[in-house]
């Protein structure tokens, strides 16, 4: 009753948020002009074909750009690449670094450069008078950290500079975040970019980057599935909310399908990726009114303190059809383990199953929903954990996987007659 509860406030406030942007000034769609716009597409090639509707996941090193406070969940150590070509020889290109500080939360850095390329130079009289160029880079350095285990905040410094003709001008920035995790499948992201704004200051004039509230959900379904959605409200800039859709399908469990649209911009997304180990290697095209662009990067994880457990099925029998659920456990640590321990606690949060090991734990075990005594276990919802120890005495330990223990359906019924 209480996570349900504590579910239904979080619901409530985030309905909250939505009806707080939606009631803010409306304003103008497009913002593929106003400065710093080029940030909104860093990321990574996952970030990319899902339309950048990435606030409500903020995974890996692409939470240093979308939402710091992903951070505070991350596990292994990531870096991020991803090189776009546009159809004006344009060239936007990132780079990103995450690294986990243990129970420290993480920490993260990245780089963002776009290049206009060559450009005509005219007079008034339209006449080309010669040539420039535009560019535009920004590095960012994150933190974020598990305030909870279910809630991680993040905040993210930012350095930009711009180029134009010759002439160039720079400015500092920050944004902040929060990240909601309910469920194991539904994640509920919130992100204040530009809270302190770059100014960009030239000899007549200044540009300051716009400041944004985006509202990120996203769920997951069967480790195959997931779908997120972004709100995006401008503060004190003209632009009118807008949405961003994204969806990822996990197919013979390395190929990736990637698909997103983004109503502002009217941009339509579909990506490609292949998982080589723990690293994805992704290629996503874009298109909107200003052409199509093209994107390659990859996602290389290692190191870190990744652990993590599934039971399937999720809910069984003792004396059924199901007799029995299978934990598949998947660990990468950067340390040797020392010990490992399953358990497995009731709904009054006594331990009724432990099974303890040396070394690293095996990559499956199983529970047939007996006692550590052989007994039976009354039906109902158990929760389960897998906990390491390394030898430098860290313990990491696995998010609660429900599992269901029923008795008394037609088919159990059957099966007992049998006997």
């Amino acid at each position: 009753m209480p996570d349900k509860i504590r579910i239904a406030g979080c619901v409530g406030r985030i309905a909250l948020v939505w009806a707080v942007l939606a009631a803010l000034p409306a304003q103008a769609s497009d913002q593929a002009g106003s400065p710093g716009s080029y940030l909104d597409f860093a990321g990574g090639p996952r970030v990319s074909g899902m339309g950048r509707a990435y606030v409500g996941l903020a995974e890996g090193a692409d939470a240093v750009m979308v939402n710091p406070a992903g951070l505070g969940f991350l596990r292994p150590n990531v870096l991020g690449l991803m090189h776009t070509q546009t159809p004006e020889s344009a060239m936007l290109d990132y780079a990103g670094y995450a690294q986990p500080i243990y129970r420290m939360g993480a920490v993260g850095l990245s780089f963002i450069r776009l290049d206009s390329g060559v450009l005509p130079q005219t007079d008034e009289y339209n006449v080309r008078v010669g040539e420039f160029r535009d560019v535009e880079q920004t590095i960012t350095g994150a933190y974020g950290i598990a305030a909870k285990p279910w809630l991680s905040v993040g905040g993210a410094f930012k350095f930009s500079q711009q180029s134009l003709g010759g002439v160039s001008a720079n400015g500092w920035g920050m944004d902040i975040g929060a990240l909601a995790k309910f469920k194991r499948r539904y994640q509920a992201g919130l992100r204040v970019q530009n809270v302190m704004a770059p100014k960009l200051g030239y000899e007549t004039a200044s540009d300051s980057f716009p400041r944004l509230v985006t509202l990120g959900l996203s769920g997951k379904w069967l480790d195959r599935f997931v779908l997120s959605a972004d709100l995006e409200k401008g503060i004190g800039a003209k632009q009118d909310v807008s949405w961003r859709l994204g969806a990822e399908g996990t197919f013979w469990k390395v190929a990736k399908l990637r698909a997103g649209f983004d109503f502002g911009m009217m941009e339509f997304s579909i990506g490609l990726g292949y998982l080589w180990g723990r690293s994805d290697v992704g290629y996503s095209m874009a298109s909107n009114q200003y052409g199509m662009a093209q994107k390659a990067g990859l996602d290389y994880s290692f190191g870190g303190y990744d652990l993590a457990m599934s039971a399937n099925p999720e809910s069984f029998s003792p004396v059924g059809l199901k007799k029995r659920t299978t934990f598949t456990i998947r660990m990468t640590h950067a340390t040797p383990i020392d010990s490992w321990a399953l358990q497995i606690r009731n709904q009054q949060n006594d331990v009724v199953y432990r099974v303890l090991g040396s070394g690293t734990p095996p990559g499956e075990l199983t529970w047939d929903g007996k006692t550590s005594y052989g007994m039976n276990v009354p039906a109902g919802i158990y929760r389960c954990t897998m906990s390491v120890t390394d030898r430098d005495g860290r313990v990491e330990i696995t998010p609660i996987q429900n599992v269901n223990v029923q008795y008394g359906t037609p088919l159990d019924n059957l099966e007992m007659s049998l006997h």
